[in-house]
């Protein structure tokens, strides 16, 4: 038995970075081993000893002893470094961060990435954190989207945001410091076809409106504002640029339109709308914004905002690009989300099988388990091709760790049969709800009846979890016998009390069959593992129907 816990210590340091923990020890051991868990005293003073001596051993050591203990272990174990974020550069001494998302939909797991990039560093950094909801395309805007993003926001971090702010609501802002540009004579209205206005600029050339009098400019300024004058499409601002830029996209870039549509907060109050990258800009200044984590695919974004800071003579946040991810097997758009639920492919935004914030968290994910994720990843500038399983995985192994030591275990047997058992003893069965607490226990009476899901083979000894072994459906032996030819299968007693259990899987098939009474005491959004299944979280009950969404493995 030392040599086993031994062994176990080893595999556990080694996977969490060098150092192991006695409670997951012990729950390896037992998960091998139930009938163990009667010596559960005794385990822990040698895994404490044991623990002792690892811990102090480097993880190259460490693993140099697995590698020579078990190599097969040694394989399947992959070291796993805690990681934290890498410092940033230049970073004020009150740095002030934020997250930016449009209220087309709730949040997915792409959004995430950027949130907590910027909320895990203003903690890192004692700094401010700032949710602003960017709202300036009143055509593509769901009005139940602000609450969602907000609570989803506050969910994620940990309700660490210091300022929720509403961009609609700077509009009389946006149009001062357009009207300042436009007397600096860093703006100018084009009423150019935009074909005609592409063929000039690509070929670094003004268009007839760009040297037009500031005084024009102010009257087209306010012609725009009037419905009797410019229509939509008819006049944009443009912000002046260099017209040889390399990059065409650079070059006298639009910052407001002529938009004659209803807005869910402002209704019809507005017309001329700010473009993103002019309202970014000046809320960016404007709110003290001084450091700015954002993809890579907003690199050009950057560098048109960067001329509103250099046009005021603003100082310019320090900008940090981080790669993004692209899922080979999984498109993620919430646009395209949007349309699939009107559609009817799925029931709403906690669809289990969407990549959304509101669908992972009904499942059971951890606003933990996202931050680890974030940590791990941190902002690397590399982009990244992945399948959407690989990722996951991730996620959900961070999630394991934060609720294993704490979910208790349970029985349910999916798609029941029933079996006789010849000759069986009745007994009173006491099982731990957790391996590592020994005072916690659910009880079972047994006869000679029970319900199984697994299919039994001719001359094979089993046996059922903490009772006894059968072979050809007759009883054999009380003894845990240390034989790994004897496969351990779970079980429920033959009893009017058991629980109708319907598990919604990550595909969206729904897995039934029966668990034990002890799930009546749980409650709506109670996690727990079923045995040999994996974690699940409790969503509704009627009428002694227990529905689960699975978490995972």
């Amino acid at each position: 038995m030392k040599e086993k816990i031994y062994e176990s210590t080893l595999i556990n340091a080694v996977r969490y970075g060098g150092k192991a923990n006695e409670g997951s020890v012990l729950g390896m051991l037992l998960s091998k081993e139930p009938d163990l868990k009667s010596k559960i005293p005794e385990l822990k003073k040698e895994i404490k000893l044991q623990i002792s001596k690892v811990n102090k051993l480097s993880l190259k050591k460490q693993e140099e002893l697995l590698k020579k203990l078990d190599p097969k272990e040694f394989k399947k174990e992959k070291p796993h470094i805690k990681k934290t974020l890498p410092e940033l550069k230049n970073v004020s001494k009150k740095p002030v961060f934020r997250f930016a998302p449009s209220p087309s939909g709730p949040l997915h797991i792409g959004h995430s990435i950027g949130l907590l990039l910027n909320s895990e560093y203003a903690k890192k950094y004692k700094g401010k954190f700032i949710l602003r909801i960017e709202d300036t395309n009143p055509e593509n805007i769901m009005i139940e989207a602000y609450k969602m993003i907000e609570d989803e926001v506050k969910w994620l971090t940990n309700n660490a945001i210091n300022a929720v702010q509403i961009q609609s609501n700077n509009m009389q802002l946006y149009y001062e410091k357009a009207e300042q540009l436009v007397k600096l004579n860093k703006a100018y209205i084009c009423t150019c076809l935009q074909a005609e206005f592409k063929l000039l600029v690509d070929k670094s050339q003004p268009c007839p409106c760009r040297n037009l009098s500031i005084e024009e400019n102010l009257k087209r300024w306010l012609k725009m504002f009037d419905v009797k004058g410019y229509s939509e499409g008819d006049a944009v601002l443009r912000i002046k640029t260099d017209l040889k830029h390399p990059n065409p996209a650079i070059r006298d870039w639009p910052a407001f339109r002529i938009l004659d549509t209803f807005h869910p907060l402002k209704e019809k109050k507005f017309r001329i709308w700010p473009l993103m990258n002019f309202a970014v800009a000046i809320d960016d200044y404007e709110y003290g914004i001084n450091y700015v984590i954002k993809g890579k695919d907003h690199i050009t974004n950057t560098e048109r905002q960067k001329y509103i800071y250099k046009h005021f003579n603003w100082p310019s946040p320090q900008y940090l690009h981080y790669g993004k991810i692209q899922f080979t097997d999984l498109k993620i758009k919430t646009s395209l989300i949007k349309q699939q639920i009107k559609e009817g492919k799925y029931s709403g935004w906690d669809d289990i099988k969407l990549p959304t914030i509101k669908a992972l968290k009904r499942r059971g994910i951890k606003q933990e388990a996202f931050v680890k994720l974030v940590h791990e990843m941190g902002p690397n500038p590399v982009d990244k091709k992945i399948k959407s399983s690989d990722f996951f995985d991730l996620l959900f192994h961070f999630n394991k760790e934060l609720i294993d030591a704490i979910t208790n275990r349970y029985f349910f047997v999916e798609s029941p049969r029933l079996i006789e058992i010849k000759n069986a003893p009745s007994l009173n069965v006491k099982l731990p709800f957790h391996p590592a607490k020994k005072d916690n226990f659910r009880e079972f009476k047994t006869s000679n009846k029970f319900y199984i899901q697994d299919t039994l083979e001719k001359n094979k000894e089993y046996r059922l979890i903490g009772t006894f072994n059968f072979k050809n459906e007759k009883f054999t032996s009380l003894e845990h016998k240390k034989d790994e030819t004897i496969k351990l299968i779970h079980w429920l007693p033959y009893s009017k009390d058991l629980v109708e259990v319907h598990v919604l899987m990550s595909d969206g098939k729904i897995k039934k069959g029966l668990g034990e009474n002890t799930i009546k005491n749980l409650k709506v959004n109670d996690l727990v593992q079923f045995q040999r299944f994996g974690f699940c979280k409790l969503d509704s009950v009627k009428n002694n129907l227990f529905f689960f969404y699975f978490a995972h493995k």
